[in-house]
């Protein structure tokens, strides 16, 4: 069943829901060319409706409410990634499989051997082109919500936020003697499970070990990811993974 996030404009009613978006309109009529009576699934910010389409008019849908549910397909634990910007299209693959994964929140970071320039005038336009990937990539993993997305940030505006989650980890090659699954395991004891966590990645060229200092002057935990070296697309990835699994999301 294809699932859709309402927006502003779509209108929740007793019974029924009329979609006027014109976004999901396209979607629904010349993509998917719905029918009558088909099915489909519309998500608000806290329940997730079963809707049968009831009539198809040019600039607007009605469907009828069958059923209505709380929200349950996201994670107890909060997870936003902080990355590092790499270049070409890595950043939308980082994207995608971290929606998929269960990120609550994403934030671009600058740091000193990016190599990508994410601060032109056009910063607008590739945001705007991000936000979507991560709203099809929500639908597609029956996410709850669309996860936000931020930035370009700087090493030192992240380290006033480090203080807002209640473990924040950078992934640092040249960390040997604290593992991710170490500190999470230790955290887990005595948060009852829920935790919410930062995780930062550096960029394809590594961090450099003063900004290393820096965050961990303010409050952040240098974790290792193992023997080998990740590339910066696949650490996100990796951490996330490692994480959801220590919090029991994957029972």
């Amino acid at each position: 069943m294809h699932r859709f996030f309402l927006g502003k404009s779509d209108l929740v009613l007793d019974q029924v829901i009329l979609i006027n978006e014109s976004e999901t309109l396209k979607h629904l009529k010349l993509s998917l060319r719905v029918k009558l009576s088909e099915s489909i699934e519309l998500i608000s910010d806290q329940f997730t409706y079963i809707c049968q389409i009831q009539s198809i008019e040019e600039d607007q849908i009605t469907t009828k409410i069958q059923s209505k549910e709380s929200h349950s397909n996201e994670t107890s634990s909060t997870i936003d990634l902080f990355q590092c910007v790499p270049k070409g299209t890595k950043l939308e693959l980082i994207l995608q499989k971290n929606v998929e994964l269960g990120v609550k929140k994403f934030y671009l970071v600058d740091s000193k051997r990016c190599v990508a320039d994410y601060t032109g005038k056009d910063i607008s336009k590739k945001i705007m082109r991000f936000e979507r990937i991560i709203k099809e990539a929500a639908k597609q993993s029956k996410r709850d919500i669309v996860p936000e997305i931020e930035g370009p940030y700087t090493l030192k505006d992240v380290s006033k936020k480090i203080d807002t989650y209640d473990v924040f980890l950078v992934l640092y090659e040249n960390e040997e003697s604290t593992s991710i699954g170490e500190k999470l395991n230790a955290l887990k004891s005595i948060n009852s499970g829920k935790l919410k966590i930062g995780i930062l990645v550096g960029p394809e060229g590594g961090l450099e070990p003063y900004e290393v200092d820096d965050l961990q002057a303010n409050g952040a935990f240098s974790v290792s990811l193992g023997k080998r070296i990740l590339r910066t697309e696949t650490a996100g990835f990796t951490a996330v993974t490692i994480a959801q699994y220590i919090m029991g999301e994957f029972e």
